[in-house]
């Protein structure tokens, strides 16, 4: 099954997406406000840079007691993540979450923009009824 054929990822609103330099207080509050695990860090043509998780902000910011209002996403930005196609295979990508252990995955057009973002959550929502039968 592609990733672009299940209802998690047609159903899901465009990711929360920030530039570089924008204060992590802004997107730690937009985070807050709409329930959110990750933002998306994008240049100016809209293709990923990184990505900022709750973990991120914890791990980087206030066990470093950095303040939230001068530093940028991109100092504490998970860079180098890994990305996936809508029309790549499900079953493909959950092995290489679990082992490389992250729980997210940005869904990228054909021009680097992401377009979604799949969670291990939404992998499990498609294999937990095989589990129970």
């Amino acid at each position: 099954m592609k990733i672009g054929d299940r209802p998690e990822f047609r159903d899901k609103p465009k990711p929360l997406s920030f530039g570089p330099d924008i204060p992590v207080i802004e997107a730690a509050t937009q985070m807050a406000k709409r329930n959110i695990g990750s933002v998306m860090i994008i240049d100016g043509e809209e293709k990923l840079l990184g990505v900022v998780t709750e973990r991120d902000i914890l791990n980087r910011l206030v066990a470093e007691k950095r303040d939230p209002a001068t530093t940028r996403l991109s100092e504490i930005m998970t860079a180098g993540v890994r990305v996936a196609k809508a029309d790549d295979d499900l079953i493909e990508w959950m092995p290489i979450m679990s082992n490389e252990r992250f729980r997210r995955l940005p869904i990228v057009d054909e021009h680097g923009k992401v377009i979604s973002v799949m969670t291990q959550g939404d992998f499990v929502s498609y294999t937990w009824p095989n589990l129970l039968y």
